[in-house]
């Protein structure tokens, strides 16, 4: 998304020369003549907020809006309209992407942004009927400051619903730039000021003796990253993201061509984490009101090693001499009770479908499981011996050899 044609109202976000903690909103465009600043923003202190703001007018100096939360991770924020006073509510309303959203005069604004984006837009919802863009955004890039760009010609379309134009103006802005110091905050911790490096120079020795926070562990990378994957497969490991699992697996459902999804892990660490991935599918679909989902958990056979080629041994063989681990009270507690601990099997696969996949069913698997080990293809053919059968012994010593009848001529010339 880039911004619309330079003509349109623009407003450019840069830091007051005069005061570095000011920041300017200044009309830009092709047909001004000269910049001038329109609103500015300076950030106040209040009791009980991390993060608490104020929006002026720069020509007469009066508070057009405040916003500010508690905690950066809250899901609503304050925001409000003075001269006279007015509570906006400010909420976040994404599931998964970007969206918050502001009221006022009975409308919806929803605030979006891509997921690896810089881009903003701020859009009026009108169900049934689609969203329309009224305003435009960019965060301050390497290229030039941010800017935020107010789409007139779609505002003017809705005159019976806007009547308060100057006030919806004023909370696009100060909604934007909260939503842009949560992101600076948010990805730039560590960013003081002058003031702040004093009070650390002044800071108590106690203060100084504690321990500084652990920082987070790297990310090991292993044989499965480099493992090719199918388009509906989604290994889960112990190191893994969840959330990334969980819309991964929602985009591939929504395409109408991907009938299944199969969730899988390597290791019995990952179980538990597979199931919740699975999980956090089956409420989204839930709470959007999308058709359930059969699941079918299959544990896959464990992967034998493959031989080397040429018959070459893999290595010597390894004889442990350890002596064998002294039992621990709570293994003789649980084997006394006789609660063992239960260990998930390392491969198994969840089968998230849209449709029923009877061959997965607990009952016909084991059928063809069954069936498997019957096949008489898979039996070995029987082969007759070789060897002559043996006959029955007769007792030749009673039994009389018959006398032929049958004589010769040479019998019959001595028998004279």
């Amino acid at each position: 998304m880039a911004l619309r044609d330079s003509n349109l109202y623009t407003l450019a976000l840069t830091q007051s020369k005069a005061d570095p903690a000011i920041t300017e909103l200044i009309e830009s465009g092709s047909g001004i003549v000269k910049n001038e600043a329109r609103y500015a923003k300076l950030q106040e202190y209040r009791q009980g907020e991390a993060y608490s703001a104020a929006v002026y007018d720069v020509l007469s100096g009066a508070k057009l809006a405040s916003m500010g939360f508690e905690l950066e991770k809250a899901k609503k924020r304050r925001l409000q309209l003075h001269g006279p006073d007015e509570d906006i509510p400010f909420e976040y309303t994404g599931r998964i992407n970007f969206e918050w959203t502001f009221e006022f005069e009975g409308n919806r604004y929803r605030w979006t942004r891509e997921v690896y984006g810089k881009d903003y837009i701020c859009s009026i919802d009108r169900k049934p009927d689609p969203r329309v863009e009224i305003c435009l955004a960019r965060d301050s890039t390497s290229k030039g400051p941010g800017r935020i760009q107010i789409l007139h010609y779609n505002i003017d379309r809705f005159t019976a619903e806007i009547q308060d134009l100057r006030g919806l103006e004023t909370l696009l802005v100060a909604s934007l730039l909260c939503l842009l110091d949560a992101a600076d905050s948010r990805n730039a911790p560590s960013r003081s000021t002058s003031g702040s490096n004093k009070l650390v120079k002044n800071c108590s020795s106690k203060e100084k003796d504690v321990a500084p926070i652990p920082a987070r562990p790297e990310r090991v990378i292993s044989d499965e990253d480099f493992e090719p994957e199918n388009p509906n497969e989604i290994f889960v490991t112990t190191t893994s993201d969840i959330d990334n699992h969980i819309a991964r697996a929602i985009n591939l459902l929504q395409d109408p061509h991907v009938l299944f999804i199969v969730i899988k892990t390597k290791t019995a660490n990952a179980a538990q984490r597979a199931l919740e991935v699975s999980l956090g599918i089956t409420r989204f679909r839930h709470r959007e009101s999308l058709a359930d989902l059969h699941q079918y958990v299959v544990e896959e056979p464990t992967s034998q090693p493959t031989p080397s080629p040429g018959g070459a041994k893999t290595g010597p063989r390894i004889i442990k001499l350890d002596d064998e681990p002294q039992p621990t009270s709570s293994s003789l507690s649980s084997a006394v009770n006789g609660n063992s601990g239960w260990i998930p099997p390392p491969n198994i696969s969840i089968y998230l479908s849209t449709i029923e996949l009877p061959d997965l069913k607990p009952g016909r698997r084991e059928h063809l499981q069954d069936s498997s080990r019957n096949d008489p293809k898979d039996k070995p053919l029987h082969v007759p011996s070789l060897t002559p059968p043996t006959l029955p012994i007769q007792n030749t010593a009673l039994a009389t050899p018959p006398q032929s009848k049958r004589s010769s001529s040479f019998g019959k010339l001595f028998s004279r």
